[in-house]
């Protein structure tokens, strides 16, 4: 049960830590300017995770650890010219690679789409974000590989322990 909620947070990460809140960019967190950023996230239960972004290579890794300091998880994003990721490769604590993931966005450049596949590209879940008026995010609803809908419980009862968006 812990590891599927270090899934969906890392999962959830992208969300919140790229782009989606329009309201809190600000010129110290512009990564426009092709500098290497790194950013840490400590989180309520000891876990951390360290995001560097590299817009020169339009790629981005976050890399989570446990209380430990001990690799729980890696996802290496591919980002694109706005620096949103397009696609990303999630590998577990052995640093092998466990699935991928390929995101859409919407007019804003929000990921409103996000789309888990198994390394052979079979679709594992489906997640989509929906947004309020005021562009903030109001639901996470998940699928599984036959598009049937996850509960509440089952695609977001963690989402809580997604840190909150860094930038």
């Amino acid at each position: 049960m812990r590891l599927h909620a270090i899934a969906l947070a890392a999962l959830l990460l992208p969300v919140l830590c790229f782009g989606q809140d329009d309201s809190s960019s600000s010129s110290s967190s512009d990564q426009s300017d092709n500098t290497i950023h790194a950013i840490t996230a400590l989180h309520e239960d000891g876990t951390r995770t360290v995001t560097v972004t590299n817009p020169d290579n339009h790629s981005s890794e976050a890399t989570t650890y446990d209380a430990r300091n001990r690799l729980i998880e890696k996802v290496v994003y591919v980002l694109d010219d706005s620096n949103t990721p397009v696609t990303g490769t999630v590998y577990g604590p052995d640093n092998q690679a466990a699935f991928k993931t390929t995101y859409k966005h919407d007019d804003y450049n929000r990921i409103i789409e996000e789309d888990d596949f198994t390394m052979d590209d079979q679709l594992i879940r489906r997640f989509t974000y929906d947004f309020g008026a005021d562009g903030k995010l109001l639901r996470v609803r998940g699928f599984d590989s036959q598009g049937n809908e996850l509960q509440q419980s089952e695609a977001t009862k963690d989402q809580r322990q997604v840190p909150p968006r860094i930038h």
